[in-house]
């Protein structure tokens, strides 16, 4: 049996080393009820409140009980909707109402589908012969633009960050303690007993907001949807990790952790074992600012452990370099000269980014299962986790997202653990679809790929 830890100021033990280090940090830092001077404890004035209002028009605060989230005015509609799936006792096709695109906008995306090449129907061995190169996609030309993704790069002059880009915690010194304590508890895994498909009890060890096997299901959803023509996935051992229930918005750090849920299953070098809690990706982060990574992150936010400060394309980036995962982060704009949306030239790339994989994919019927790692998925004010896409016979296109803001719905539970469920396959896809039209809505985006294959 492990030896308990006793904190050095007070006397408090524990086996735990986390909960003596939280001890120590609530307990004993300066920002805690009571802090060590000159030996002794002193009582220590509670930490002011740090949040205030977004000042910026573009944001709102979704009021739905157990949200909380700052939200974009330009995802609004599209965020209340999977509220409305995810609320409903029986699973409907909830419909709210949308924007309508710019007439520019939507020429633009309705001249690209259009346009498209007949690759609907991919041979079983391999992606077909066509006019264009799979090089040329790997390589960033987009077939109908021929405009080049940019690679990720720092800040010429990096300058400290404001509200619009950090949300509304960006210049908070602590988060509140119950925030992370839900931070650590939430993530924790334990066992419970459940029933399997065999009907016998076991014991099973889970963490309350991953999800595992729900990949292979998607794929069997998108074969039995009449109008897809063709659809590619991730690897199957992907987890949905959805947001835990505190004060803050932190759908980068959920996303770090789906993508490493793909290393997790892998056993790469960098992870093996559970998936570390946002207390510790901050850690890392911090230390790959320490060792030269992406360093001018901490210039832009001042620093983020402790913290409910937004993180994006850049942490996510120095975190995967810091534990050894080779990554690769590129940008997609809007070319004002031509007229290409970046919405199109994103799907290009991630279409056939998945292509690429289907030598050794599994064949679900019109689905794809391969064996490629998920895509780090940015775009303005939220990220999410890209484990596949799909293409209907008409010729448009959808991502299939992991979104962490909402969490696993119980029917596609039931199904990844092997049971029955009623409702309608277009239902249970709807929460993990993002249509080109819906995508249209924004003028840049940003990937980020582990360990890229490309072909010889």
């Amino acid at each position: 049996m492990d030896e308990d830890i006793t904190c050095p100021f007070c006397g408090v033990s524990s086996a735990e080393p986390i909960a003596i280090q939280l001890h120590i940090e609530e307990q004993h830092t300066e920002d805690s009820p009571s802090v060590v001077a000159n030996g002794s404890l002193k009582p220590h004035k509670e930490p002011v409140n740090s949040e205030q209002p977004m000042t910026s028009s573009e944001w709102t605060r979704c009021t739905r009980p157990g949200c909380g989230e700052y939200v974009h005015l330009a995802d609004i509609d599209e965020h209340l909707e999977m509220h409305l799936i995810g609320s409903s006792s029986e699973i409907t096709l909830a419909r709210a109402a949308r924007r309508p695109l710019s007439p520019a906008r939507q020429a633009a995306l309705t001249k690209s589908v259009l346009r498209k090449p007949q690759m609907s129907a991919p041979n079983p061995v391999g992606p077909k012969r066509s006019s264009y190169s799979l090089l040329d996609y790997f390589g960033g030309t987009s077939y109908h633009s021929q405009s080049r993704p940019t690679r990720h790069q720092g800040p010429r002059r990096p300058g400290r960050l404001g509200k619009r880009e950090l949300g509304p915690y960006a210049f908070e010194e602590a988060m509140p303690r119950d925030v992370r304590l839900r931070l650590v508890e939430g993530a924790a895994p334990h066992r419970v007993n459940r029933i399997g498909s065999d009907g016998k009890l076991a014991q099973a060890l889970v963490v309350p907001n991953e999800t595992s096997g729900l990949v292979p299901v998607i794929a069997d959803l998108c074969a039995l949807d009449t109008t897809i023509a063709v659809a590619y996935l991730c690897h199957s051992s992907v987890k949905h990790v959805h947001k835990i229930q505190c004060d803050g918005n932190f759908c980068g750090y959920w996303n770090i952790q789906m993508m490493l849920s793909f290393l997790q299953a892998s056993q790469h070098p960098g992870h093996v074992g559970p998936l570390p809690n946002v207390l510790q990706l901050q850690e890392t982060i911090e230390q790959a600012w320490s060792n030269g990574i992406c360093s001018y992150g901490r210039v832009e936010t001042g620093g983020i452990n402790g913290t409910r400060k937004w993180i994006g394309t850049s942490e996510a980036l120095a975190y995967f370099s810091q534990i050894g995962v080779r990554v690769e982060a590129l940008s997609f704009k809007d070319d004002d000269s031509s007229h290409d949306l970046a919405v199109v030239s994103m799907l290009d790339y991630v279409e056939a980014y998945f292509m690429g994989g289907l030598d050794v994919a599994k064949h679900q019927g019109t689905s794809h299962v391969t064996q490629l790692a998920p895509l780090y998925f940015q775009r303005l004010g939220h990220s999410m986790t890209v484990v596949g896409l799909e293409r209907k016979k008409e010729g448009s296109r959808s991502l299939l997202l992991y979104d962490p803001s909402f969490a696993t719905l119980d029917a596609m539970k039931r199904l990844a653990a092997g049971l029955r469920s009623t409702a309608a396959p277009e239902a249970l896809l709807k929460p993990y679809r993002r249509s080109d039209r819906s995508l249209a809505r924004f003028d840049e985006f940003e990937l980020i790929l582990s360990s890229p294959t490309r072909p010889d």
